[in-house]
């Protein structure tokens, strides 16, 4: 399995804006959440694996990333 992390979506993997409510901001973006969960898709991690899975592999890859963890995951999916 070959991963590829394109250079330009590493700065967009946080969340700069915030959503306009009144609660604190997302910390990751639509981006991260969207990737994490066609990992998920793809190797059928529970969502609590897929945390130290993407960490792992971004530790692999020297990628200075942190996976979403598995609640902004679940929160978030809909």
């Amino acid at each position: 399995m070959i991963f590829w992390i394109n250079i330009i979506a590493i700065p967009t993997w946080l969340c700069l804006k915030h959503h306009g409510q009144r609660a604190r901001g997302f910390i990751f973006s639509d981006t991260a959440i969207k990737t994490a969960l066609m990992v998920k898709g793809i190797f059928k991690l529970p969502l609590r694996e897929l945390k130290g899975f993407l960490n792992t592999v971004f530790t692999l890859m020297n990628v200075p990333l942190k996976s979403p963890i598995h609640t902004y995951i679940n929160l978030r999916s809909a």
